[in-house]
């Protein structure tokens, strides 16, 4: 699938983004590393249109001032839907993305029909979890499977630019002291999906999030690390279409072995 990239300016300064598909529209808010391809989200484009603003500061593009908080950069995840996609849109958040996603379902609860959380960051999980300064460590832990990862395009100032991106934001721990209190706001229909494998984003924290938002659905995708859409295509098309596609009706099929059953009454995937 072919994403073209656009620009549009927005009150607080321009805005890079990309959309391709056609269907039903899907906010698609990206993790800490920016933009990046995967066959998941060409699949998904066969049946959505999907929108995919890069936050300031990230893939080489400027900051906007007064944008300083995750809280803040939600708001303007809002602003651009309604000037760019101008209605009701499914939002699918990635691990940093994930995070953005939640403060807009709690803020902006008009704009969101379903949501998608995954292994999302921002909910403080008592020390666990993170993600290392390390390149190598933290290569190690996004992806199970380093040989399915798409390849290292991104230049090393770039890479560096994404990180003083998330100093910016104040999101370099990976937790937000004010998020836990407001989840319960967010009413739109919720997927959590958490990779059985994950190291940076611990299975307390999709836990808190099942028992804090009504009428979520927490599922563990099995062998999969923090990436789940690079280490499992397959099992996180299968879900997450189906979850878009049906909402509260979704139905997921484990295949012949067992599903494994987690902490908290959730299964992983087979």
């Amino acid at each position: 699938m072919s994403f073209d990239r656009r620009e549009m300016t927005l009150a607080t300064g321009p805005v890079s983004y990309f959309v391709g598909g056609t269907g039903r529209p899907l906010l698609y808010l990206h993790p800490a590393g920016g933009i990046a391809p995967s066959g998941p989200l060409d699949a998904l484009a066969r049946t959505r249109t999907i929108y995919m603003p890069v936050s300031p500061g990230f893939d080489g593009t400027p900051l906007h001032p007064g944008i300083t908080s995750m809280e803040a950069l939600a708001d303007l995840a809002a602003t651009f839907a309604g000037t760019v996609i101008g209605e009701r849109c499914d939002v699918l958040g990635q691990s940093f993305g994930g995070w953005e996603a939640m403060w807009l379902a709690a803020k902006h609860p008009d704009q969101v029909d379903h949501l998608v959380l995954e292994a999302p960051a921002g909910v403080p999980a008592g020390g666990k979890g993170g993600l290392p300064s390390d390149p190598a460590e933290a290569r190690r832990k996004l992806f199970a499977y380093p040989d399915r990862a798409p390849p290292m395009t991104k230049p090393a100032e770039q890479l560096q630019g994404n990180r003083r991106a998330l100093e910016h934001y104040h999101a370099l721990s990976l937790s937000d002291a004010a998020l836990p209190g407001r989840v319960a706001d967010i009413k739109a229909p919720t997927l959590i999906l958490m990779g059985t494998k994950d190291e940076i984003i611990p299975r307390e924290t999709g836990q808190f999030l099942k028992s804090a938002i009504a009428g979520s659905h927490l599922a563990y995708v099995y062998d999969a690390a923090h990436v789940i859409q690079s280490d499992q295509p397959e099992r996180y098309l299968r879900i997450v279409g189906s979850f878009l596609e049906r909402g509260e009706a979704y139905i997921v099929n484990w295949g012949n072995s067992a599903a494994s059953a987690m902490p908290g009454g959730a299964r992983a995937s087979a």
